[in-house]
């Protein structure tokens, strides 16, 4: 009877220490988890869409203003992307982003940030609708007509007097054409190319031809007015091998290798393989 009154209080004791392990298991696995390491839940609550829509919100405090009658509003970041509607004089937008000389305006809205077509100001827009832009889904074609011409409106038709002026408009237009290798249209130009372009546009006839042979044609001249060439030699070839366009005040626009763009004649590798004037 002794023994079995033993074995009765040792279990009842055994009991009563693995109740109060459990109870202290279960209290301490709550404790840990509202403790200094924070759950999980807490970070899932931030969810992914924050991101994303920040990237469409005005992310500088900066607005655009269109200072021509008609500009192109683009698809995306590229003068080759098609167009999918027009700005017009006066309008503001608020800047989203800026990538590749263009401004985005609104999602997938882009326009030139060229100080020949806008102004950038800072502070908010007075207006903020993007007028002519299709709600539809834009043609994935490139634009037919001037493609880097970004103001819709085409240049008008030059006067003897006004030629040399209407030269330098319709080069400055096309600033921001990429570069192609033989190429004479928006889509892309080399530099002969270019030139070519430009003087069909502005009132002259000339056939597309080499540097070489421009050189060749042009009356050589050593004081440029805007409008003026600008040749150069022995830069990827022997002789007579790169042109661009005098714009005045030391600078030219012409197409390099990285497109059509305003250049510095004092820059040191111009300088260097400088050739001449002429004129047409």
């Amino acid at each position: 009877m002794l023994k079995k009154a033993n074995r009765t209080v040792m279990n009842m004791g055994l009991a009563a220490l693995l109740v109060p392990a459990a109870l202290t298991f279960s209290t301490t696995s709550a404790s840990a988890n509202d403790g200094g390491a924070a759950p999980a839940p807490v970070q899932e609550k931030v969810t992914p869409s924050v991101p994303q829509q920040q990237a469409t919100t005005t992310t500088t405090n900066q607005k655009v203003i269109v200072n021509v009658s008609a500009l192109n509003i683009r698809q995306g970041a590229s003068f080759s992307s098609p167009v999918v509607g027009t700005a017009t004089q006066g309008q503001e937008f608020a800047i989203l982003k800026e990538a590749n000389g263009l401004v985005e305006i609104a999602p997938n809205k882009w326009i030139s940030k060229s100080s020949s077509y806008v102004t950038i100001a800072s502070g908010k827009p007075s207006a903020s609708q993007v007028k002519g832009v299709s709600t539809s889904t834009p043609s994935t074609s490139t634009a037919s007509t001037s493609a880097a011409q970004e103001t819709s409106t085409p240049a008008p038709a030059p006067t003897t007097s006004t030629a040399s002026g209407s030269t330098v408009n319709v080069a400055r237009s096309l600033v921001g054409s990429p570069y192609q290798w033989a190429g004479n249209t928006p889509s892309g130009f080399d530099c002969s190319g270019f030139i070519a372009y430009v003087f069909n546009h502005s009132g002259h006839s000339i056939s597309r031809t080499s540097v070489a042979n421009y050189w060749n044609m042009a009356t050589k001249i050593s004081s440029p007015q805007p409008g003026d060439l600008v040749f150069f030699q022995n830069t990827y070839t022997s002789g007579p091998s790169h042109m661009g366009i005098y714009i005045g005040n030391g600078q030219m626009i012409h197409a390099g290798s990285h497109g059509v763009a305003v250049a510095d004649l004092d820059v040191s590798y111009y300088q260097d393989h400088f050739l001449g004037y002429g004129r047409f």
